[in-house]
């Protein structure tokens, strides 16, 4: 299975690293399918298909199944131009990450290395995520009618779970949780990435703090009701139809992602402007 989302013809930018009219490409598991480089593209072949070309220049970053093959070229151009590959299991899990040369925007990991001299750094950064965290709790739980004394994280949590195994079991729910968590993982740990504090760089390395796994954690509750939604329109549908509902393919939950592209953009960077603003005032 391959996914990739309409390609956007807003012009590139010319500042910037990789073009803002970069997108995603999904390859889902299918044990037949290789990578390799053709060029200035990425070539996906299948065993009785034609191969079909995806330009380098075109892609921000790839998710790909475990069960598909790589060259060590595809791999090694991808990491030249600055495009991340994370690497899914057949539960949607992250088993890898490949993440590629930084951004040329440094700003944010200046202060970033300030902010962890400080010997009360630990402290006050694990703060900081724990309001936050709160505050993006409670508008999942006012989004989705939640009471008031239940949006706090852990109760809004098993609401949002329990509401979730309602509308497509518990497989369905897990499932569809777990997927969403690794796409928003991925866009995540790419737009850290751009902005110079990537996994492969030496402040991300120390795993203090784990900026990626943190910022997605706070990112999930910004998508849980438009994952709500979609499971619950599913169950409507098939009241309606009186056929029996059947469990969400991972490739649905990509396009569910991909569809709402644009807002989870804007909520990805107001997340890490916030951290940005919040590093500028504590040094």
């Amino acid at each position: 299975m391959i996914v990739q989302t309409a390609v956007n013809n807003r012009r590139p930018c010319r500042s910037a690293e990789v073009p803002i009219d970069t997108r995603p490409l999904y390859l889902g598991p299918s044990p037949d399918t290789y990578v390799s480089l053709d060029g200035p593209a990425l070539c996906v072949s299948r065993e009785e298909q034609a191969p079909q070309l995806f330009p380098l220049q075109r892609l921000s970053r790839v998710v790909t199944a475990t069960a598909i093959g790589w060259s060590s070229n595809a791999l090694l151009a991808c990491a030249e131009r600055g495009i991340s590959i994370v690497f899914t299991d057949e539960n949607g899990d992250v088993a890898a990450r490949l993440t590629g040369r930084p951004g040329a925007r440094d700003e944010m990991h200046k202060r970033l290395v300030e902010f962890l001299l400080l010997p009360q750094a630990e402290g006050m950064y694990g703060y900081w995520f724990r309001n936050y965290r709160r505050r993006a709790a409670h508008w999942a739980g006012l989004k989705l009618e939640i009471p008031v004394a239940e949006r706090d994280p852990f109760h809004c949590r098993d609401r949002i779970e329990r509401r979730a195994k309602g509308y497509a079991g518990e497989a369905g729910a897990l499932h569809t949780r777990q997927w969403l968590r690794t796409l928003a993982f991925s866009w995540m740990q790419a737009h850290l990435q751009d902005l110079g504090i990537g996994a492969n760089q030496a402040l991300g390395q120390i795993g203090k703090p784990t900026l990626a796994r943190d910022l997605t954690e706070i990112f999930m509750w910004y998508l849980e009701p438009a994952r709500l939604g979609w499971l619950r329109s599913r169950q409507l549908a098939a009241k309606r139809t009186g056929e029996p509902l059947r469990s969400p393919t991972q490739r649905e939950i990509v396009q569910l992602f991909e569809s709402r592209a644009v807002r989870v953009a804007e909520r990805g960077r107001e997340i890490t402007g916030t951290l940005h603003r919040w590093l500028i005032h504590e040094t």
